[in-house]
């Protein structure tokens, strides 16, 4: 008998943390709110990780929390970010 538990996969919104986790308009945004700097990649999606309350990406598209947590926190005040400037 296989006692492994199987991580869920992640779908849309991990795919767009991933994403935004390697862009570096995303390391500017939340290097403002935190008053810190992000040092890249690991350190946007560690940001998007305590955020959200999550330990793997894939938890925002199984979590309704954590979904919650993502668009409100995340999600809306960065795309206000991206509009303010001049992001496609």
């Amino acid at each position: 008998m296989n006692t492994t538990t199987q991580r869920p996969k992640g779908g849309e919104l991990a795919k767009l943390a991933g994403r935004w986790s390697n862009e570096r308009a995303f390391w500017d945004w939340v290097a403002l709110i935190q008053e810190n700097p992000c040092h890249g990649a690991d350190h946007a999606a560690a940001f998007i990780r305590a955020v959200c309350g999550i330990d793997s990406r894939a938890q925002l598209d199984h979590d309704a929390a954590a979904r919650a947590k993502f668009d409100q926190h995340i999600r809306k005040p960065y795309a206000k970010y991206r509009a303010a400037v001049g992001c496609v």
